[in-house]
């Protein structure tokens, strides 16, 4: 019994503050085996909140108890199953590098179960809605200056593209011009879920759509009449999307949301 005892304290007695000493050689090591940006920075989030809420409470990290007291009590508090689950990926991911390294003798979750996440209900869109949310990126004016259509046409362009090919919203952002064969109609990918590019194909309307802001001028900064944004590098104009959630009322009573789709529904080439 003694030894058993031993044995898992000997286990678990890393503490807080060496642990999160080295959370920036991890991210390290996890940039090394070229993991996506985005992913090293959520896992590095996560580890560290876990380990900062042991040191305020004086936790041993290496602790099932430890990590199994942590993701209860914001889930009984209402947290989203989702986060959860990812921050406990992180802590468990972290853990396995420091027994691999020897910093911890035996991996202190074996068989820790991830909380379960129930699917969303995604309520798919009908044609009507579709096309009163591409309505919305009707140019208000029939002489509007060419500066001023730049945002209609290139929500537009952003709308069809998601609506026939799915991709996320982040591959929307992340897109370059180099990106668009608008002869081949293919749109590139460099790097989507889990590092993996790939080629898809896009249909007449959105090729369309696409061809009309990429010609468009660049628009005048607003508030500054007559002065033009930088201009943007040979080759590499601003992403074809900024931050922006887009949506309407369509029938006073509920929101659309482009981003909703979880896979393309209705191809644009329709609308």
């Amino acid at each position: 019994m003694r030894s058993d005892m031993t044995h898992l304290t000997a286990m678990t007695a890393m503490t807080a503050a060496p642990a999160l000493a080295r959370i920036t050689d991890w991210q390290t090591a996890l940039r090394a085996e070229n993991k996506a940006p985005g992913t090293v920075a959520l896992y590095g989030d996560g580890a560290t909140r876990y380990l900062r809420w042991c040191a305020e409470g004086d936790h041993l990290p290496m602790s099932r108890a430890a990590l199994n007291q942590w993701i209860a009590g914001p889930l009984e508090a209402g947290a989203a199953p989702g986060t959860a689950r990812i921050r406990q990926l992180a802590v468990r991911r972290f853990a396995s590098w420091l027994t691999a390294g020897g910093e911890v003798h035996t991996d202190p979750f074996p068989g820790v179960k991830a909380p379960h996440v129930e699917p969303p209900l995604v309520e798919p869109l009908n044609d009507a809605e579709l096309r009163a949310l591409i309505r919305t990126c009707a140019v208000p004016e029939a002489n509007a200056p060419a500066g001023d259509t730049l945002h209609n046409h290139r929500d537009e362009a952003i709308i069809r593209l998601m609506l026939e090919t799915a991709i996320r919203s982040g591959e929307v952002i992340d897109l370059q011009l180099d990106d668009l064969d608008l002869i081949g109609r293919l749109i590139t990918i460099r790097r989507g879920k889990g590092g993996r590019g790939r080629v898809i194909p896009i249909g007449q309307a959105t090729t369309e759509a696409l061809l009309i802001y990429v010609d468009e001028p660049p628009s005048i900064t607003r508030g500054s009449p007559g002065l033009p944004p930088p201009p943007a590098p040979p080759h590499r104009r601003p992403p074809l999307a900024r931050r922006r959630r887009l949506g309407i009322r369509a029938d006073g009573h509920r929101r659309l949301d482009p981003h909703r789709h979880a896979r393309p529904l209705h191809p644009s080439s329709r609308l």
